[in-house]
């Protein structure tokens, strides 16, 4: 069977010449699904254009859903140089080429325009949570697309999950994340809210060894693959978080050392507090 290959949406090319930067207001307005900007790529572009060195004046947008003409899928950071140039140098006018969507599903063109940039699985699942996906209403109380005080990322967990579903030491890819958040269970929500309750009970500060992927994704698998209370898993996070080995393990920051630690709560910690956990798989 031949394979079916994504095409783009149709896309009209419209040139704004000498644009009157005043209007920016008028015409953009950001995706709310888009990157947080980085002002440091904010001053390198706008000193860009101000030197005549800047040639990337493309932005890629779709007709405005609220006030403004056009949303921004892709350029926010353009738009922000352009709006710092006009304040702190004085520039008045740019020209800006536009290639504007019709149809298609915005939140998908978004990130397809961004595979060949370093779109974090942070962004992907920002750009997924439209407001109707299960997982992300189910977890809001508990997660946050970034780091929010109080609450856990919610690429931590997901990765945690992964990691409990596949045994597999590497992060989910986020081109895979559509698919694996579809074959989230009712089960797997409701382990992960449990679990996120509990947490703060065992470490309350998200910038301990204990939130670091290596411990973190092995405490959430226990929990995930075995019928344990939350009195035992408490008292194993007491025992994992005053533990030496543990922390000399943690400290190494490697995928390998996830399979060191999930062995070691297992063969050492687990009995340390009566409990008798099955042992699984680990792969790479």
């Amino acid at each position: 069977m031949k394979k079916q290959v994504y095409m783009p949406p149709e896309a009209k090319v419209i040139h704004l010449n000498n644009f009157d930067l005043s209007k920016i207001e008028e015409y953009f307005e950001y995706a709310n699904f888009e990157r947080r900007i980085s002002k440091n790529k904010v001053h390198t572009i706008a000193n860009a254009m101000m030197d005549n060195k800047f040639t990337d004046n493309v932005l890629r947008v779709c007709s405005g859903i609220k006030s403004s003409q056009y949303e921004v899928l892709d350029g926010q950071h353009r738009i922000e140089a352009l709006r710092y140039a006009r304040e702190y140098f004085g520039l008045a006018n740019y020209d800006i080429i536009l290639m504007n969507y019709k149809g298609g599903n915005r939140r998908e063109i978004y990130r397809r325009l961004n595979l060949g940039k370093p779109l974090t699985l942070a962004d992907h699942l920002k750009a997924l949570d439209n407001g109707k996906q299960k997982f992300f209403n189910e977890m809001r109380d508990y997660c946050d697309h970034y780091n929010k005080v109080g609450k856990l990322p919610y690429r931590t967990i997901i990765n945690c999950l992964f990691y409990s579903k596949s045994t597999s030491i590497r992060p989910v890819r986020p081109l895979a994340i559509d698919d694996f958040i579809k074959g989230i269970t009712d089960h797997d929500i409701k382990i992960m809210q449990m679990f996120l309750k509990l947490l703060p009970q065992v470490a309350t500060n998200p910038d301990s060894l204990f939130y670091h992927y290596t411990l973190m994704r092995n405490y959430f698998r226990i929990y995930y693959e075995n019928k344990t209370s939350d009195d035992k898993m408490i008292a194993l996070g007491d025992v994992l978080i005053h533990s030496s080995k543990i922390k000399e393990m943690a400290e190494k920051r490697d995928t390998y050392a996830i399979r060191g630690i999930y062995h070691y709560i297992i063969d050492i910690a687990g009995p340390k507090v009566g409990l008798s956990l099955s042992k699984g798989e680990v792969k790479k």
